[in-house]
This record gives C-alpha cells, sequence and structure tokens, in this order.
C-alpha cells in the first residue's frame, strides 16, 4: 500500500498558491467534507483521526500538510473511497459545487463558547492582523527571490547548449516516457516554504519504482526537460502528476508518473542518494560562455537563497503568532462534541 503526501497550497512569489481544486471531481460522484472553523478549533485533528481509522481498515491515505505548519493537516485523500475531506477556510477557502450531494460542511464554530471569544476580541484582532503581515513579509522576499532568479537565468541562458538539451530530451521520451500509462494530469507541490525551512516530501519520491534525478544547482536545464516532457505528455495524453515550483509556480520542478519519478537537485532540493540514474547539467554546459558569467551566476545564486531563508523566518513569525490564537480558540471549544462528530463521520464511511 503506497501512502504519500504533498502540498495543495504554498506561499510563493505569486502569493498563496492555491491547488485545492485538485482535491476532489464533484462531477464523477467524489465526495468532500468542507471543515470550517478558527485556528485550533481541531479541524487537522479531525482529519488525523479519521486517517488513522483509514489505514486500520487497510485503506491507502494521502495525506495534505499544511505549508504554514507542515506537522498540521490541510486536508486528506481517501482514494478507494472517493472521499476527501479539508480545512475549507482562507487561504484556501472552498465554497460547495452540489451542497449536500457532493460536499458536506462541518461546521465547529457551533462548538464554541462565543462570550470567551468576544472578551479577548482585541488580542485575537491584533494577532491576527500580525499573522497577516507576517506572511505578506514572507511573500515580498520570496518575490524578491524570484526577481533575482529571473536575472540569473537570463544570464545563463546562452552558457547552455540547447541543441544538445533538445536532443537527450528526445532520448528520454523515446527510452522512458512514450510508452507510460495514458491519463490525467495533476499538479501538487513537493516541497513549500514553512517555518521548518524548505520542507520535501522525499517519502513521497520514494514510493517510486524508477526515480531519475536531474542534478542541476542552478534550476535552469531541469526546467527545459520538465517543461518539455510535460508538453510531450499533454499531447500525448500521459498520466502524471507536476510538481510545481514553491518559488514561481508557473515552473515545474519534478513529474511524477506512473511509476517514474523524475526529481530535480538543486539549491533547495538536496540531491538523493536513491536514485537509478543521475543527470549532470554540466554536460550540457558550454564553459567558455559559462566562464564569463560564473562569478555573477553564484552571487546571484546564493542571494537568491539567502532572500528564501529571510522568507523562512517570517513564515516562523506568522506560526508562533498563529500558535498565539489557537490558544484562544482552544480554550472557547467543548472538544468532546468535536471528538463526537468525528465518532460519527468514521462510522459513517467506513460502514
Amino acid at each position: 500500500m503506497k501512502t504519500n503526501s504533498y502540498f495543495l497550497g504554498a506561499n510563493t512569489s505569486c502569493g498563496f498558491y492555491s491547488l485545492f481544486n485538485e482535491l476532489y471531481n464533484p462531477d464523477k460522484d467524489n465526495t468532500i467534507y468542507l471543515i470550517k472553523g478558527g485556528p485550533g478549533t481541531g479541524k487537522s485533528s479531525i482529519m488525523k483521526k479519521i486517517a488513522s481509522a483509514a489505514e486500520n481498515k487497510n485503506l491507502s491515505v494521502k495525506r495534505i500538510p499544511c505549508s504554514s505548519d507542515p506537522f498540521s493537516l490541510d486536508a486528506i485523500i481517501i482514494p478507494e473511497l472517493k472521499i476527501s475531506f479539508a480545512d475549507a477556510t482562507s487561504p484556501h477557502t472552498i465554497n460547495p459545487v452540489y451542497p449536500g450531494v457532493c460536499e458536506y460542511t462541518i461546521e465547529l464554530s457551533q462548538f464554541w463558547n462565543k462570550d470567551k471569544l468576544k472578551a479577548n476580541s482585541d488580542i485575537i484582532k491584533r494577532i491576527t492582523k500580525e499573522n497577516s503581515l507576517a506572511h505578506k513579509k514572507c511573500i515580498n522576499f520570496l518575490k524578491a527571490a524570484s526577481v533575482v532568479n529571473k536575472e540569473m537565468i537570463d544570464l545563463l541562458k546562452p552558457a547552455y547548449d540547447t541543441d544538445k538539451i533538445n536532443r537527450f530530451i528526445n532520448r528520454l521520451i523515446n527510452t522512458e516516457i512514450s510508452f507510460l500509462q495514458k491519463g490525467e494530469c495533476k499538479s501538487v507541490f513537493l516541497s513549500a516554504v514553512t517555518p521548518l525551512g524548505i520542507v520535501i516530501q522525499y517519502d513521497t519520491l520514494f514510493t517510486y519504482d524508477k526515480i531519475f534525478t536531474i542534478n542541476d544547482k542552478y534550476g535552469y536545464v531541469s526546467g527545459l526537460i520538465m517543461n518539455e516532457l510535460n508538453n510531450y505528455s499533454e499531447i500525448n495524453k500521459i498520466h502524471r502528476t507536476k510538481c510545481l515550483c514553491p518559488l514561481n509556480p508557473e515552473k515545474i520542478d519534478h513529474i511524477l508518473f506512473n511509476n517514474f519519478a523524475l526529481f530535480t537537485g538543486d539549491t533547495y532540493h538536496p540531491m538523493i542518494k536513491k536514485c537509478d540514474k543521475t543527470i549532470h547539467s554540466e554536460r550540457f554546459l558550454i564553459k567558455e560562455e559559462y566562464n564569463k558569467v560564473k562569478n555573477r551566476v553564484n552571487f546571484l545564486n546564493k542571494t537568491k537563497f539567502e532572500l528564501i531563508g529571510e522568507s523562512v523566518k517570517f513564515i516562523k513569525e506568522a506560526k508562533s503568532l498563529h500558535d498565539i490564537l489557537e490558544s484562544y480558540y482552544i480554550a472557547a471549544m467543548d472538544f468532546s462534541k468535536v471528538s463526537s462528530i468525528t465518532d460519527e463521520i468514521i462510522n459513517d464511511i467506513l460502514s
């Protein structure tokens, strides 16, 4: 049984980027439970309890961690049952398409003590605003990192042999991609900027039978390869999961096919040892051209990484403020009722 996880929302240079539309398809008899409530009201705990109950019944569960707190869950998917559960509050709000048919809302606000929350309204408002500001600062540093990265890539373009890269891509398509299983395309984040730094879901990667790694310090060659493979796969309807770049979600960092994973090892995705083949981007370099820009490129790459580090500091600050907010909601909640409704849902879906 393969159990994997990935992010469906991440702070990026474009702001918070949500892929929660990937959770379910209301037109294909999927069901989703939309959990509503403030911080600390038990949304993640409900999903963890349901995930454990499903796994105890030998069902596979996909866990979707929160990029603002990787120990917390944003969603879970139980594929065999075609059921999902999601934190449907901002910044990944989900509105029902077919209420009561495909979507069911679990409203946790019915279990909190309004008087207790009102008694702390001033501090709750203040910390909520501070939390929002910390998130904005995180985004601002990611925007700056994205600008630096673009300048670096522009400098690097003449330093690579494009024809050689294209010939390699064609060989890769013919030997590894052309015969793969047909199917749908999904988008996720395999990594995200979190309070713990850049978190990469390596365990998900290791569920694949074959892994190729593109060792690409600057991420330029791997970006070209991923883009061309995705274009080919789109035309030929090949099943795949695109893993978007948390710095620039327009870029594809990794592609996961049915049993074959193509992974980018770069500045913020450290190389993995468990790998069937490593493709070194240096093989495509035009050394004379690279030497002209090497010092500037390395400076920009270092600057980009430092800016990402600053964004981590602010998402960490936001997490600390969120923890304080949670404490006020936790004190106002009747968790016995939350536990009771969770047990009812488990009995319902697993029966």
